[in-house]
């Protein structure tokens, strides 16, 4: 038994082909949780992996789905999916700490939702989507955004974000060696939300901002194996800040990701990076997820 048989076998429908949800070893139907009956069509089931996550309401327990679908007990459903044969061939890495979340994260309170809101973000649909949180009074993280880091629909490392507008704050904190289960500079952030076209960017906040299928290389620099990772995709566009330097490197990634098979393009912005872009150049932004 697979999973797409799980899905008929209880009547759920499977997004048609063509569809600009579907995408080569995704499995794509209506989420349980936040879209029943839409066909919309937003989550997925990554056929290689074993895992799901929606593009509205974020990353789920692929049991939970399951239970949602079929109305079956937990033992029941763990039963049903044993069934399904393993397929799930992670990259190897290199031993890591255990997965250790710093002391203080907890709800975004006031300090935290303000400053979203003032950034024009949602902190709602951020919380829904991206497991965001908030560190309020810490000894070492304080007022801080709390950023999960997914691989495979399990967080394996973190990084955070400070809501203090002092230029002798550093912006951002990510975990230690010892603190996560996977390298994130390892890692794209966003990653999981993938099909076949990627928008890669800097930070966090950009992939906010355009939303599912835009990652992060976390930080202005960019590594060997997170160039690795963009090279599998179909179609790249590198969406760095609009300055010189960064600029530099957007271009010197182009040229690399250019020597590998599929399309990439340098897209240069007139806004000053995607956290400030106008909603014109989002719009666009967004269609190039679509458009393939």
């Amino acid at each position: 038994m697979n999973f797409t048989e799980i899905l008929t076998e209880y009547n759920i429908s499977i997004s048609p082909e063509g569809h600009h949800h579907a995408r080569e070893g995704w499995v794509q139907f209506d989420c349980p949780l936040c879209g029943k009956g839409t066909h919309g069509y937003h989550m997925g089931y990554n056929i290689s992996f074993g895992y799901v996550n929606c593009w509205r309401c974020g990353h789920h327990s692929l049991l939970k789905v399951v239970m949602e679908i079929t109305g079956l007990s937990l033992d029941k459903c763990r039963k049903l999916l044993s069934q399904i044969p393993a397929r799930r061939v992670r990259i190897q890495e290199k031993p890591r700490g255990k997965l250790v979340i710093p002391s203080g994260v907890n709800f975004l309170n006031h300090a935290h939702l303000k400053y979203l809101i003032k950034r024009n973000y949602k902190p709602l649909d951020l919380e829904k989507l991206w497991d965001i949180q908030g560190i309020g009074l810490s000894s070492r993280l304080a007022w801080r955004i709390f950023i999960p880091i997914y691989y495979h629909g399990e967080m394996v490392s973190w990084t955070t974000r400070s809501i203090a507008d002092c230029s002798k704050v550093t912006r951002y904190i990510s975990a230690s060696p010892e603190e996560e289960s996977i390298n994130h500079k390892h890692l794209l952030y966003g990653e999981d939300f993938v099909r076949d076209t990627i928008i890669i960017c800097e930070g966090p906040f950009d992939v906010w901002r355009i939303g599912c299928g835009a990652v992060a290389t976390l930080g202005t620099g960019y590594s060997k194996k997170q160039v690795i990772k963009m090279t599998i995709f179909k179609n790249r566009y590198v969406c760095f800040d609009n300055e010189k330097e960064a600029q530099q490197r957007a271009k010197k990634l182009c040229n690399t990701l250019s020597l590998y098979p599929g399309d990439t393009s340098n897209i240069q912005l007139s806004s000053k990076d995607v956290g400030t872009a106008t909603k014109d150049e989002i719009i666009k932004l967004k269609k190039l997820l679509v458009k393939t």
